[in-house]
């Protein structure tokens, strides 16, 4: 199972005029090998694409013979190309997708715990680069950039219709260094400055509200390590006297699949759905809580918003759809796909979407989100507060600082 949402992705450009030829070479390139593994294996390709490959096999041949610019052909990159074409086409929203093999390495070394950036994570939604959450703490955030906000151009430079990658090449650079965005928000365009710093990405933190018996618990992504992370904060926040919780997973970008499934079975009895899974042939199978499992009891409300995506949205879901906490907030990003890793010869790799996820009740997560049970949204000014943020501060400083979690606990406080 792979990372979802908007880490280190890679998504198809939209060709200018001017490279129209080349990308239709890339295509005929890999045209090509696709009709010689068809004429010497009959299982190579379907009967149906036979006539197709032998007509790109045709137009290949004329574009070897004639092109004006031969010289210019990148072998490895026009095969990569054909292929991101290719998959482009599949899936509109990007999910599906090639990794060079640098790529590939740079996804199986998980999530790092310290990265240098204005602290963004993005997300390719048709022609956009989104916005779909950022880091605790972050540069981008403290400038006021927005989970949703569309990038237009970092740096003064345009990165509409490019790759993720690319775009995430441009926030790049070294500590300290300033990073200009302009961003589209409510039909607006608006602009925005941060200053890259190195940042900390911890998995859960906590904090317990002053004068009551509520404890505000963050959990920011699903890296390895992260449900026993929780585990220990949940530990902790009891020790310290909680007895009913905030869960929140505002900005939280989702990850590994697993660590979502173990804090799921955290608060769910053993047996309880936590999400179905669907095929392309509409086949589905249950993800149930293992058998002996004994989860905490304690009142629950969870607290999601647009930022909210991927492996976060299956654990919302399934905390919804079991009756264990209402949601509270806003609705959440709309990441719902299973990737699967398929290696190609040169290690390079497609990541398939070989399936969707569904809350147990049989929603759809992609493309729309989780609605919360509760709407609350931010006050102008405010953007969603860290338990570290709101340490030290009274129950009253802390409802003036973070609307949406002062009405989690107003909904708390009514279980």
């Amino acid at each position: 199972m792979w990372k979802e949402v908007a880490k280190r992705l890679e998504r198809r450009r939209a060709p200018a005029r001017g490279t129209v030829l080349l990308l239709a070479a890339l295509v005929l390139v890999l045209a090509a090998y696709l009709y010689e593994r068809s004429r010497g294996s009959s299982s190579g390709v379907s009967g149906n694409n036979n006539e197709s490959v032998a007509l790109y096999a045709e137009a290949l041949e004329m574009v070897e013979e004639d092109y004006v610019d031969r010289k210019s052909f990148d072998p490895e990159e026009q095969t990569y190309g054909a292929i991101k074409g290719m998959l482009g086409s599949l899936d509109k929203e990007g999910h599906t997708r090639f990794e060079t093999p640098e790529e590939v390495a740079n996804n199986r070394e998980g999530y790092p715990n310290t990265e240098i950036g204005v602290g963004v994570r993005l997300e390719d939604r048709g022609d956009e680069v989104v916005v779909s959450s950022l880091l605790e703490n972050s540069p981008a955030g403290e400038a006021g950039i927005e989970p949703g906000d569309a990038l237009i151009s970092v740096n003064g430079k345009s990165v509409r219709g490019e790759h993720i990658l690319e775009t995430n090449k441009k926030l790049e650079g070294p500590e300290g260094g300033r990073v200009d965005l302009t961003v589209l928000r409510d039909g607006e365009e608006r602009e925005f400055s941060a200053e890259r710093a190195e940042l900390e990405v911890p998995a859960a933190s906590w904090n317990l509200i002053p004068g009551t018996d509520v404890a505000h618990l963050r959990l920011a992504l699903f890296s390895d390590g992260s449900a026993a992370e929780l585990e220990g904060a949940l530990f902790e926040a009891r020790e310290a006297g909680a007895e009913r919780l905030i869960l929140d997973l505002r900005n939280n970008e989702g990850g590994w699949v697993e660590q979502a499934e173990e804090v799921a079975a955290r608060f769910l009895s053993a047996g309880s759905v936590t999400y179905v899974q669907r095929d392309g042939d509409s086949n589905e199978e249950e993800a149930v809580v293992p058998d002996g499992n004994e989860p905490l009891d304690a009142p629950l409300v969870v607290l999601v918003n647009k930022g909210s995506a991927s492996s976060a949205e299956m654990l919302a879901g399934a905390l919804r759809d079991n009756d264990r906490a209402d949601l509270v907030g806003g609705t959440t990003f709309g990441a719902g796909t299973v990737l699967e890793e398929r290696p190609l010869r040169d290690g390079s790799a497609i990541l398939l979407a070989t399936a969707e996820w569904l809350t147990p009740s049989g929603d759809a997560i992609q493309g729309s989100g989780i609605e919360p049970d509760v709407e609350a949204g931010l006050e102008k000014g405010q953007q969603p507060r860290t338990p570290d943020e709101l340490r030290g501060l009274t129950e009253e400083e802390i409802s003036e600082e973070d609307a949406q979690l002062e009405r989690a606990f107003e909904v708390l406080q009514k279980e």
